[in-house]
């Protein structure tokens, strides 16, 4: 009935049961739930080992249920209420197009680990390994630009990169302007008072354009 491997043809006698074979088919993605008089029958009448007693000859037809498959979706550190799927041997699925979220990351896809940072499926792209997956969420820090201006003096540094969550050493690089002394860094272009030093933390998860401080030389 689609497998391989039945057992052999078996005799029985009038009056005399029949133990039935032992033997189990086998069919590749498919569970054997045991025998039917019908080809088509979905719950089986007899087991390997039982018990024939008719007096009739039969023909009995392998029983079969399709191998199921879940995909379970771990947020990975993130949070969502996503319920696990189901595929059946051979099937391809369509995974959730629903996507995990947290604060400070971005939603890259999924993995089958909880460590990975390369994505191996999208949301709502397509499953069809035969087998029980976890998929986990892969997150990507959100990234924060902070700007240097040097207000009127010349050599700001570049353009650092902050991550979310993730302290950043500014740039030990001070700018110069002639008859002026740099104090350090502040967030408006008026400021008189440095927030920021050279070498400093910078701990916000926003982007930020620092402005040189400066202070007129006396004489």
């Amino acid at each position: 009935n689609g497998g391989s491997n039945a057992p052999s043809s078996q005799t029985k006698y009038y009056g005399t049961d029949l133990t039935l074979s032992s033997s189990q088919p086998t069919r590749n993605g498919y569970t054997f739930l045991g025998w039917a008089t019908s080809s088509g029958a979905s719950s089986p009448t007899y087991y390997p080992g039982s018990t024939y007693s008719a007096n009739s000859s039969v023909t009995l037809y392998a029983v079969w249920r399709v191998n199921r498959y879940c995909i379970t979706y771990n947020a990975n550190g993130g949070s969502f209420s996503l319920s696990s799927q189901y595929k059946d041997h051979g099937e391809t699925v369509t995974l959730s197009t629903s996507k995990p979220t947290r604060t400070g990351y971005t939603f890259m896809g999924w993995a089958t680990s909880s460590s990975s940072t390369t994505v191996s499926y999208q949301a709502g792209g397509t499953y069809s390994n035969n087998a029980n997956v976890t998929l986990y969420a892969v997150w990507k820090a959100n990234e924060y630009t902070v700007t240097y201006n040097a207000n009127g003096g010349i050599n700001a540094p570049s353009s650092q990169t902050k991550y979310y969550g993730t302290n950043l050493t500014l740039s030990s690089i001070t700018p110069t302007r002639s008859g002026y002394t740099f104090l350090g860094w502040a967030t408006s272009s008026g400021a008189t008072t440095a927030s920021y030093q050279a070498g400093g933390t910078y701990s916000n998860n926003a982007n930020v354009s620092l402005y040189a401080v400066w202070k007129a030389n006396t004489y």
